[in-house]
């Protein structure tokens, strides 16, 4: 042996290197609990070894940390370049475009974790991330381990990713990946314990400053740490049945699900085997529309503002002949204001409910749907024929708003729209030819990002896979990419006969799909969606009626149905994101309980848990700083996104009902504000003359045509503050100390 080599195995510390690569790649094995699959294991390994190569090479040069760092960081992206963005590259460095789609990946992450279910899918934006996140703590533990002389603070990045996957991921292999976590982190102490006892000063400095040069270090580790831990509740795993975070929205109303403006995600896998309602048709199964949306921000398809007009008979508002069905429409757990029908209802037999014309919806406008509700509806279905589809222009959409993009459209969407459609001569031919491209060219997959803003239309194009929303919203924005007047659909799919005769529709029947305005014909729906068929569209678009029919464990959503592609195969998209308990308690294995003990000085080692107070004190600050700054980005962010005087009044009643929810007031729910008023004064006391002056003032800005006057919206924020106020000294102590640092909180509190 050289040296060099025993140099390297002397002072660089080998077997520590090699232990705390194996507490790295246990942490990379303990994500098995929030992926549906293996497959996210060998890129991760390949990135968090090479990270752990680089930083030893770095340590065997006896490279400043003020130059390792960097070049750790440059490291890790490159790896992560490599295994997941190789043809972006320019020959052997990341290019722009590497860094771009890095950063759409992370961004979309970060948008969806509070929606998000485990198992996530491991291939894609998920795995991304995971691995950025498991590079960084191979970068963090390598400088607390080597170069701040730690021990136990060189199991924190890792540790704290260990507990945020014990906390969120589903429960298989638990006590598996726990053992080999925990003993993993033990013989990572034990062994820089042995070898720092007689080693020499740290490369940050001598022994004698180790724990001022270590600061930077410090910082950043607590920095990058803090945000993460925060955001999880004082409980290790096993401690209780409650998830610390609730991404599947079991506190949630059918209601909140079954908003358009929430993801449809969340109505397909967490009310999958949820009965909503039946209906008698009287000529078979159609698709049971609930509104459309027709504007598109950049960031969702959302309602416009319109005014309820009384439903009468619109038969009308066909243009082009249909066949006539009635519907027995039966509620059975679904509430809300909105009722399905199949389109295009033109008449029913409730004076109660009103005809929005803008989202051709039916609504309840006073109070919401309840279980038993009975309402008949009679439709004309129009029969387009396919000639008089290839004849028609798209030019005369009912408004510009059907035509808008939102600035920042991506490229990949508009370049993709004009290569599919290049060879098709008519805009109805133009339609068709991108409805294929996707269900030929994609696949459906419950489990992958959501949403339909710009960086996820990009992610979505590039991955080609994704469910109904991505399908829609995607297909609508391209149509407008070529200039067509599109909006997305919301509603279900015909849904289950029974014994009975009647369609029983579920949550799994969710289903968005796109509708493209045509000229002396009106609004054409088709269907992108791989598996799902519209059966009233099948003679123009050539796809055959189609659906899931899976039951059981609420579904995989819009799944393998008849006639679609298989859903993906993984554990239970039901399976737990929370904690279980009895099955194990994790006191006893706590590394910092059955770590060898420390000894005083010796040597030139040091004492590394004289480094102990400082890191608490630099937490305290951080959480000080977190509390100070934190309520003050969010409040100034709503305000931001509330730039005129309407917009400011409703943010103000936002911020009040996210007061009174944290003070015990119950959800809204359908309620308008004004009864809303009246139920949070009787739950928490407050002044009804506030709440219903607030309330009349969000009413005007909601729905009145005219403009709101300045004085009305400082009095409505000024307002809002009192409530605030008030609902502070009711609000439980337990509550009000976790709404001082958990982000979720804050968000309730200051933007509602």
């Amino acid at each position: 042996m050289s040296s060099t080599d025993r140099h390297y195995i002397e002072d660089a510390q080998l077997p520590a290197t090699l232990c705390l690569t194996a507490l790295t790649a246990a942490t990379a094995v303990s994500l098995c609990r929030i992926f549906a699959d293996w497959d996210y294991l060998r890129p991760m390994l390949v990135v968090a070894v090479g990270v752990h190569v680089v930083a030893a090479a770095l340590r065997l040069l006896r490279t400043p940390i003020w130059v390792a760092f960097p070049v750790m960081l440059l490291g890790a992206i490159e790896l992560l370049g490599i295994v997941f963005y190789r043809d972006t590259f320019n020959g052997p460095i990341p290019g722009s475009r590497t860094f771009e789609l890095l950063r759409i990946d992370i961004s979309l992450v970060l948008e969806q974790f509070p929606t998000a279910v485990a198992p996530v899918p491991s291939q894609g934006l998920y795995g991304i991330a995971a691995t950025v996140a498991l590079a960084v703590c191979a970068i963090l533990s390598d400088t607390f381990a080597f170069r701040a002389m730690g021990r136990l603070e060189a199991i924190v990045p890792t540790a704290v990713l260990f507990i945020f996957t014990s906390a969120l991921g589903t429960d298989r292999h638990r006590e598996s990946v726990a053992a080999l976590w925990i003993g993993c982190a033990l013989i990572v102490i034990a062994a820089l314990r042995v070898r720092h006892v007689g080693s020499g000063s740290s490369w940050m400095g001598s022994r004698r400053w180790g724990v001022v040069a270590a600061m930077p270090a410090i910082l950043v580790t607590v920095g990058l740490t803090t945000a993460a831990a925060a955001a999880l509740a004082p409980r290790l795993p096993g401690a209780g049945k409650p998830a610390l975070v609730d991404t599947r929205n079991r506190g949630g109303s059918v209601t909140e699900v079954l908003s358009p403006l929430v993801d449809i995600r969340a109505e397909i896998v967490n009310h999958g085997d949820v009965e909503f309602f039946t209906v008698a048709s009287s000529d078979g199964g159609h698709y049971w529309r609930l509104v459309g949306l027709p504007v598109f921000s950049g960031s969702k398809w959302d309602y416009t503002e319109e005014d309820l007009e009384p439903m009468g008979n619109r038969a009308g508002d066909v243009m082009v002949p249909g066949a006539v069905t009635t519907q027995d429409i039966r509620i059975s757990e679904m509430t809300g204001h909105l009722l399905p029908a199949a389109y295009l209802p033109t008449s029913l037999s409730e004076d109660s409910i009103f005809w929005a014309g803008i989202t051709e919806s039916l609504i309840l406008a006073d109070s919401e749907f309840q279980p038993g509700d009975h309402i008949e509806i009679r439709s004309i279905v129009p029969h387009p024929s396919t000639e008089q589809l290839r004849a028609a222009t798209t030019t005369d959409a009912p408004g510009d708003i059907y035509y808008k993009l939102p600035g920042g459209f991506p490229d990949v969407a508009r370049e993709a729209a004009e290569a599919v459609t290049r060879d098709a001569t008519t805009p109805f031919d133009k339609l068709i030819a991108l409805q294929n491209w996707f269900r030929t060219d994609f696949e459906y997959d419950i489990d992958v990002q959501l949403g339909n803003s710009n960086d996820a239309i990009e992610s979505f194009i590039r991955i080609k896979r994704g469910f109904c929303q991505q399908f829609a919203g995607t297909f609508a924005a391209m149509a407008r990419a070529l200039g067509f007047p599109a909006r997305v659909a919301v509603g279900f799919t015909q849904g289950t006969v029974g014994g009975d005769g009647r369609y029983h529709v579920f949550g799994r029947n969710g289903h968005a799909w796109p509708e493209v305005w045509f000229d002396n014909i009106g609004w054409v729906a088709f269907d992108p969606t791989p598996g799902r068929g519209n059966g009233d569209t099948t003679s123009y678009t050539g796809v055959e009626s189609a659906q899931d029919n899976s039951t059981g464990g609420g579904g995989d959503g819009d799944g393998d149905g008849a006639g679609g592609n298989p859903g993906p195969a993984s554990s239970p998209p039901l399976a737990t994101s929370g904690i279980e308990d009895g099955s194990e308690t994790q006191g006893s294995g706590d590394p910092a309980a059955t770590a060898v003990p420390s000894q005083g000085s010796s040597g030139r080692g040091g004492n590394s848990t004289s480094s102990i107070p400082f890191v608490l004190l630099i937490m305290c600050a951080l959480l000080g700083a977190w509390m100070v700054f934190a309520p003050r980005v969010i409040r100034a962010q709503a305000m931001r996104h509330a730039p005129t005087r309407p917009e400011r009044v409703i943010s103000a009643w936002h911020r009040s009902l996210g007061a009174l929810s944290l003070a015990g007031a119950p959800h809204p729910g359908g309620a308008t504000p004004l009864e809303y008023a009246t139920v949070a004064e009787r739950s928490t006391g407050i002044d009804h003359h506030i709440l219903r002056e607030m309330a009349t003032h969000v009413t005007r800005a909601v729905y009145s045509q005219g403009d709101i006057s300045e004085h009305s919206a400082v009095r409505c924020e000024m307002l809002s503050e009192e409530v605030g106020s008030i609902c502070r000294d009711r609000i439980p102590t337990a509550l009000r100390l976790r709404a001082l640092v958990d982000p979720r909180l804050m968000r309730v509190k200051y933007s509602g």
